[in-house]
């Protein structure tokens, strides 16, 4: 029997739906408590009526659904759906601190067993979908998704309290291949997509190269940034497409680089579309009560940056413009000097400035074997 009425816990009645498997349906609108993670198995379709949300319970700081090999690691899981619905980390019903957090996310090391503020999350995985779902105010990641061949990740809206930090939307780390990320809006506090080969060890799941990823249709009002690709450690990321940037951002609305935990290891990108990035800088901040710890910088801060090491084979630059409102430091696109691209097409990439605002446009300090650029103006 479900409570749905946010009071009572409604952990183990879950979980008993969930282990029928095939398609598993929650039809009563509510809140359901949720007081330790409930396990999603293989062949499993779970479909949430819209006015169906999953709260973490005060205090529980759990993962809020993940699935059966996430921690079991001896085997993989396949086909896994998950259709509507809120999940809710009531992050600040968790007790905890997100200037501490911040502060100590690497204090321990990673282990599955650990929380670390995910809020849903998959691991050694083939073939997961996730769409129509509204995810809220997590402590760290909303959706962390790990070792995956094969997944759809699209209509997501993230509705954060930005009371915590490192809350990216959708990371994804490596290996992982063959995905689709669309339509995804929203505010987090964090990247609104990130794929990474390499983790920061709170993170770090796995480990592994990432290849055919194609992400379309990210939009965010003051958001941190929209979209960031992270290599290092030898691990390649390949055939990238990123297609609809829109919306207002503090820091990056694209940003591909070395990853900054581990310096001096080797990186590369090859085969990576930027498109139809039409963003600007925000010309807003958080609230004083929010988690502004790393918005001191925010206006020297490029739009679309290529920078902290990354070295390119080639790239694709099409369709990139702003109509700036703030004054800013932050160059529409800023190539790093410790960058290295083989190939560069630049084409259509403009700027217009409101009355009485400076912003520089196109900045090239990386070593560029060949550079075409077609209307760069």
């Amino acid at each position: 029997m479900f409570y749905a009425d946010g009071i009572h816990d409604d952990t183990a009645a879950l979980q008993e739906l969930l282990d029928k498997r095939g398609i598993v349906t929650i039809e009563k609108n509510g809140t359901y408590l949720v007081s330790r993670t409930l396990i999603i198995h293989s062949d499993t379709r779970l479909i949430l009526a819209p006015g169906v949300r999953l709260k973490a319970a005060d205090n529980s700081r759990c993962a809020l659904i993940e699935n059966e090999h996430f921690r079991l690691g001896l085997g993989r899981d396949r086909n896994i759906e998950i259709f509507g619905g809120a999940f809710d980390g009531n992050s600040n019903g968790q007790g905890l601190d997100g200037v501490y957090e911040a502060e100590h996310r690497e204090d321990l090391p990673y282990s599955t067993e650990l929380f670390k503020g995910k809020l849903i999350r998959f691991a050694h995985i083939d073939n997961i979908s996730l769409e129509k779902m509204t995810v809220c105010d997590p402590v760290s990641y909303g959706v962390q998704i790990a070792d995956v061949r094969g997944f759809v990740v699209r209509d997501i809206h993230f509705d954060y309290n930005c009371c915590f930090g490192t809350t990216d939307g959708i990371h994804i780390n490596g290996p992982a291949r063959d995905g689709i990320i669309e339509n995804l809006y929203g505010i987090t506090n964090d990247d609104m997509v990130s794929l990474t080969t390499i983790d920061e060890t709170h993170a770090e799941v796995t480990v592994g190269e990432i290849s055919n990823v194609y992400i379309h249709n990210i939009s965010a009002e003051n958001g941190f940034s929209g979209i960031r690709l992270l290599s290092a450690g030898g691990f390649e990321m390949r055939n990238i497409h990123i297609n609809g940037v829109y919306g207002t951002y503090r820091h990056n609305a694209v940003l591909v680089s070395h990853h900054y935990t581990r310096p001096g290891t080797p990186t590369w990108f090859d085969d990576i579309i930027i498109e139809q990035v039409h963003a600007h800088k925000s010309p807003y901040s958080l609230r004083e009560d929010q988690f502004t710890y790393w918005d001191g910088y925010n206006r020297y801060l490029p739009l679309v940056w290529f920078g902290e090491g990354a070295n390119c084979g080639r790239v694709t630059l099409r369709d990139i413009s702003r109509y700036e409102t703030t004054d800013t430091d932050g160059a529409l696109v800023q190539l790093d000097e410790d960058i290295s691209i083989e190939r560069l097409y630049a084409e259509n990439i403009t700027q217009t400035l409101a009355e009485g605002i400076t912003a520089p446009m196109w900045v090239n300090n990386g070593k560029i074997g060949q550079l075409i650029m077609k209307d760069v103006k």
